[in-house]
């Protein structure tokens, strides 16, 4: 039998059924810019375009922000 000290509380992370979610979209934490955020590449005649799609939380709940390639915003969206 193991001993365990009586006040000794083991605590567990509660997991934020929110950021699973993204991680399951393929979403991925930017530290730097404290989000999450993922890259859509889409195909044009010459190339192709790079558009970021961010989450962040603030005070009144998350946002959701789409940044085009030259980093406009062409979309933006409280969760």
């Amino acid at each position: 039998m193991a001993w365990r000290n009586p006040w000794y509380i083991e605590t567990v992370p509660e997991v934020d059924p929110f950021i699973e979610g993204l991680k399951e979209k393929g979403c991925h934490y930017n530290e730097d810019e404290d989000c999450w955020e993922r890259v859509w590449v889409v195909a044009t005649k010459n190339g192709s375009e790079r558009s970021r799609e961010v989450y962040k939380q603030g005070e009144d709940g998350w946002r959701v922000v789409m940044y085009g390639d030259k980093g406009d915003v062409f979309f933006e969206n409280q969760v």
